[in-house]
């Protein structure tokens, strides 16, 4: 009895992707609508739709709809000691709808595309790119500046600032990117340069100045940009200063707190006291201090450092780093957390907040030296 194999039925080809054969430039009108968090899938999608997501065109419709979003983007380095590498934050598509304080939807993503940069160098955002300049490049002091376009996430030399420094004061004010002081030896503990340093953004010049005797030798370690004013702070004292009339001027109110890695909010300061496990805000209007309240016992406890940044429409983002101890067979558990938080001033002057959420973004005994907002 002999058995009659049948062949397979032959599957019907699958239909192309209507969307491949429509015109480039209706390709481009429809994914400018579609959300950036989407953006990695679609990559994945083919060779075009890859060059589509990265292409200048994309951005410039975007930006013509308006469906510009701001995007977070965090220096990261291992120990503090090695280079500079770059990670974005971003939210998982379709991460679970409503939004939750533990739901672990975002995360911190590295950009493979972008060398590494030197560390302890000044970073400025400004519309979709990021300024680098100075740092130390193998321990060395370097003098080199590059932009980094964060739609295509890739960079190119500028023009080398007129001295190496690292660890200045860097702030951006009618797109002049200011630089003032900063180490110019191999000590990352000391800031002996006597400069100020300005790059026209639009010219794409430098021009430099000495400064006065303002904590010479002193290390800065923190500084904003309220109301064209730069607001800065050593170990000993915090000032204000005036580039427009050239005059810096000591705040004593400002300095009764050991502020640092702020950020600016409606023309008001922030930064975390990892101490006392509370948002601090600095009114310069009124000279005084404040404690945002509306969240205490939300955020992670006994952490090692903070950094703010300002982000999505007026919120504060919030990361630290977090070490469990460890049990006698392992070892410590290291995770950078983040929050983003929204603020509001209420009748009577305080400040409440209220955490959108909080999770873990990042694993490993990494160090946050630089949050920047660009707009994309």
């Amino acid at each position: 009895m002999s058995s009659q194999i049948r062949s397979p039925k032959k599957q019907p080809p699958e239909p192309p992707c209507l969307i491949s054969l429509l015109p480039e430039e209706i390709v481009v009108d429809i994914i400018s609508r579609v959300p950036r968090c989407c953006y990695p899938t679609l990559s994945q999608v083919s060779k075009r739709f890859r060059s589509l997501v990265s292409s200048p065109e994309l951005y410039t419709r975007r930006s013509s709809l308006g469906f510009t979003e701001q995007c977070l983007y965090v220096a990261i380095s291992k120990d503090q000691t090695s280079d500079i590498h770059w990670f974005t934050l971003c939210r998982k598509p379709n991460g679970g709808g409503e939004k939750t304080l533990s739901g672990g939807d975002h995360r911190l993503v590295h950009i493979p595309s972008l060398p590494p940069m030197p560390l302890h160098g000044s970073y400025i955002g400004l519309g979709p790119n990021i300024f680098v300049m100075g740092g130390f490049c193998d321990w060395k002091i370097t003098s080199s500046v590059s932009l980094i376009d964060c739609r295509t996430h890739t960079a190119q030399s500028l023009t080398n600032m007129p001295k190496a420094v690292a660890i200045a004061v860097t702030e951006l004010i009618d797109r002049k990117i200011y630089i003032i002081g900063g180490s110019d030896t191999l000590s990352p503990l000391k800031s002996p340069s006597r400069s100020i340093m300005v790059f026209d953004t639009d010219a794409e010049t430098w021009s430099l100045n000495s400064r006065p005797d303002w904590e010479q030798g002193k290390r800065w370690f923190s500084s904003v940009a309220i109301g064209g004013k730069i607001y800065m702070r050593t170990c000993y004292n915090s000032f204000v200063y005036e580039p427009n009339e050239d005059v810096c001027d000591k705040d004593v109110a400002l300095h009764s707190k050991e502020w640092s890695s702020a950020c600016v909010i409606d023309d008001v300061l922030y930064y975390y006291d990892v101490c006392k496990n509370c948002l601090r805000a600095y009114d310069p209007k009124q000279s005084s201090w404040g404690v945002v309240r509306g969240f205490e016992g939300v955020l992670p406890q006994a952490c090692k450092w903070s950094k703010t940044a300002s982000y999505n429409g007026g919120r504060l983002v919030l990361f630290l780093q977090k070490t469990e101890k460890a049990e006698i067979w392992r070892a410590e558990k290291t995770e950078i957390w983040c929050a983003e938080i929204a603020v509001e001033r209420r009748a009577g002057g305080e400040i409440w907040g209220k955490v959108e959420w909080c999770n873990v973004v990042l694993g490993g005994n990494f160090h946050i030296m630089e949050c920047v907002t660009v707009v994309l």
